[in-house]
């Protein structure tokens, strides 16, 4: 689609053209999914700019926006159909567990930058919200299965019918089976082999109603394999490889419902999540999130549009720490259960000062959070429309990334030295890290044909989470050193990413986007963290994309992703360059066949470093088939 006829709702949580946004966002449509050959959602995002996508082992990714990645990127917010995926136990997301029908994708829509004056704390860096199609819009039956060598047999199956002339369902079930990749330090398998079948249910009222609702469940079991590499608990230290597995199940229900006249829209929607994971030599833990949204959108006179709404949210958790034979534990969690709610309540106002040529956006989020207590979010946005061919933005904004129970209330031990352990412990005073950003972008149609898309960014950030050793350096053979979680770091960090889409032809277009970002780091003179400065080389400096997307007939398709991502100095990974390609074939209308090639110019190379597991894995080549029926 054109920038001008593509609508997303993450910016301003209303309908909007993503041309005219006042904010660095892209849309990956359903139809780029389909192309990509991606296999999951953390593969659909591969490519967009200003994103950092790095697959760790066959189960786990490491996903941020504009810096500081790791396992749990504790920065960015993900949301799914309204329902937030953010832990706030480890912080970050299970990227394991957030799956769906990719053909049910409607568009994934990824915000770089601040959210949180509408979307809350820990949309800090930038906030991906994912959005299903309506069951009016999945009706029949779709099916799907994969094979390859990477891929051990995949199937997806879903069918979509009618209630009455004014609800429709669908009904989806899915099964993955994912094979090991290769270990990097001994060239064997990583035994990080998975599986995970999925089902659930959406109902939809049609577009005609008065009043527009949803309801949609889902149910999901994994089984993961990897291999965990642990210190040993007693001196001398050996670090020891065990085979470890994690099982996975989670449940969720999600309820919308939307009534609009002719000068207010209000929205209300609620959730329940609950999943749990058991993690082999280290935790059993349990999650339930209750959530509870309200929102008006009211326009006061044709220069005037004024939104508000309140929130509330509760989560309860229970943390069981995992006894080893010699009495002891690896991870604890101190107290092991605890509950607390979050209050919320945010406005925004869109002034139009001069129509359809400046428009200035006034907002604030306040937070009360039972770790922190109050947190203040606002932002000021500006847009201006010299023509209909120019869109040029600006904004500041504030944002902050609340403590997780593990800052909080952990006691972990981290790694071996050679002669004791090191134990982290969690920071009962540990405050928000917050985050000041300015902004400022172009879009620009250059001609029918091609359009431009930039925007630069300076952030400036407080209270970021140091390790500080308080005692006297690494400890001796019969001695353990204490690292306590703290907020004595601070820093800025500053970049741009520009993307571009050039359209030669009515059946081939080509994407191209390139990031940079740059870390300046330090903590305070009193700190004695030496993990802080890790973070500016967690994150490759560069990045390059560029797709191509080619209708060779009618009914034939090619298309190319080739990446370049920088050297992550943090974990000694060198720089590398990717080639997927697909070749997609229709033989009936309802049939489809497609043959996809991931990571073509190698036979593996590695991505990122684990956190919690010290084995090291890189990404292998992989050819998948694809059958997917329509009928």
């Amino acid at each position: 689609k054109e920038l001008s006829e593509t609508k997303i709702t993450s910016v301003s949580k209303k309908t909007e053209s993503q041309f005219r946004a006042s904010s660095s966002v892209s849309v990956i449509t359903h139809e780029d999914i389909r192309r990509s050959g991606a296999t999951s959602i953390a593969e659909a995002i591969r490519n967009v700019p200003g994103i950092n996508v790095a697959q760790i082992d066959a189960n786990k990714w490491a996903i941020s926006a504009r810096g500081f990645n790791r396992q749990y990127s504790n920065k960015l917010l993900v949301l799914i159909d309204g329902k937030t995926v953010y832990t706030p136990v480890f912080s970050g997301v299970f990227w394991d567990s957030l799956d769906t029908i990719l053909a049910d994708i409607d568009r994934i829509e990824v915000i770089r930058g601040p959210g949180a004056t509408l979307w809350g704390s820990n949309a800090v860096n930038g906030v991906i919200n994912i959005i299903t199609k309506t069951a009016q819009s999945t009706q029949g039956t779709y099916f799907s299965a994969l094979y390859g060598n990477q891929e051990d047999g995949s199937v997806e199956a879903r069918y979509g019918g009618q209630l009455n002339n004014d609800a429709f369902y669908r009904l989806y079930a899915k099964t993955i089976a994912k094979d090991e990749l290769t270990n990097r330090l001994d060239q064997t398998g990583n035994d990080d082999d998975w599986k995970q079948h999925r089902m659930g249910f959406r109902i939809d009222s049609s577009k005609t109603s008065d009043v527009k609702w949803q309801l949609h469940g889902e149910a999901y079991t994994s089984d993961i394999n990897q291999t965990q590499g642990f210190p040993g608990l007693n001196v001398p230290v050996q670090v020891t490889n065990i085979d470890g597995q994690e099982i996975t199940n989670g449940y969720s229900l999600v309820a919308h419902i939307e009534n609009s006249d002719k000068t207010t829209n209000r929205q209300f929607s609620s959730y329940v999540d609950y999943y749990d994971r058991e993690m082999d030599n280290l935790l059993k833990l349990k999650v339930l999130m209750f959530d509870l949204n309200y929102q008006q959108l009211h326009k006061i006179n044709s220069h005037n549009e004024l939104m508000w709404g309140v929130g509330y949210r509760y989560t309860q958790d229970s943390l069981e720490s995992v006894i080893l034979s010699n009495n002891q534990s690896y991870l604890d969690y101190f107290p092991d259960e605890i509950s607390g709610a979050i209050y919320s309540s945010f406005i925004q106002n869109e002034f139009k000062i001069i129509p359809d040529e400046l428009h200035m956006t006034l907002g604030a989020k306040v937070e009360h959070h039972y770790f922190t207590g109050y947190e203040f979010q606002p932002n000021i946005r500006l847009a201006y429309y010299p023509n209909v061919n120019h869109t040029i933005w600006a904004a500041i904004s504030r944002a902050s990334r609340t403590p997780t129970r593990a800052e909080k209330t952990i006691s972990f031990i981290a790694n071996s030295t050679a002669g004791g352990f090191v134990r982290v412990n969690g920071n009962r005073d540990y405050k928000s890290e917050t985050l000041t950003a300015y902004e400022l972008g172009h879009r620009f149609k250059v001609s029918q044909k091609m359009s431009l898309d930039t925007s630069l960014f300076y952030n400036e950030y407080k209270n970021l989470r140091t390790l500080e050793n308080t005692g006297n350096g690494f400890p001796s053979s019969n001695t353990i050193a204490n690292i306590e979680i703290s907020n004595l770091g601070f820093g800025e960090t500053y970049g741009f990413n520009v993307e571009g889409r050039y359209t030669p032809t009515k059946d081939w277009t080509i994407t191209a986007n390139y990031s940079l970002i740059k870390f300046n780091l330090d903590t305070d003179k009193d700190s004695k963290d030496t993990s802080l400065a890790a973070e500016e080389f967690s994150s490759p400096e560069q990045q390059v994309s560029i797709l191509s997307r080619v209708n060779l007939t009618n009914n034939l398709e090619l298309d190319t992703n080739l990446s370049f991502t920088d050297q992550l100095d943090a974990f000694d990974i060198d720089e590398h360059v990717r080639l997927d390609a697909r070749i997609g074939w229709r033989p009936y209308e309802n049939i489809s066949l497609s043959l996809v090639g991931q990571n073509l110019l190698d036979s593996s190379h590695q991505e990122f470093n684990q956190f919690l597991y010290w084995t090291e894995a890189e990404i292998d080549r992989s050819i998948y088939a694809k059958l997917e029926l329509n009928f």
